[in-house]
């Protein structure tokens, strides 16, 4: 009996983990809306008549912004008993957060 305890502990880790990835997706794609529309503007990078409105600046706060929500959300839900098996797992999806918009916003 208490092996199917551990086991549903586990599946409820499982589901956490599950959620946190979907919305660390979700949340790095507002992220890569921001970055794309701080780069050129609204209308563009060829202005569209309003002119081009570009701010590196707030790019780069974008990326950071993607990496450290993504970071958060692994570290701070318990989704694995170890919170250094947390923190390490929490510095790759950094990572990747941040390679995922880099990636998709110079596309």
């Amino acid at each position: 009996m208490n092996a199917i305890a551990v086991a549903e502990g586990d599946r409820l880790r499982l589901l956490h983990l599950l959620w946190i990835a979907v919305l660390a997706v979700l949340i790095d794609l507002q992220f890569l809306l921001g970055a794309k529309i701080s780069r050129c503007g609204i209308s563009g990078c060829s202005g569209g008549g309003f002119g081009v409105s570009a701010d590196p600046g707030s790019v780069v706060a974008f990326l950071v912004g993607a990496g450290l929500v993504t970071a958060a959300l692994v570290i701070f839900v318990p989704w694995h008993r170890s919170r250094r098996v947390r923190v390490v797992v929490g510095a790759l999806g950094a990572a990747a957060s941040w390679a995922f918009v880099a990636l998709l916003y110079a596309a």
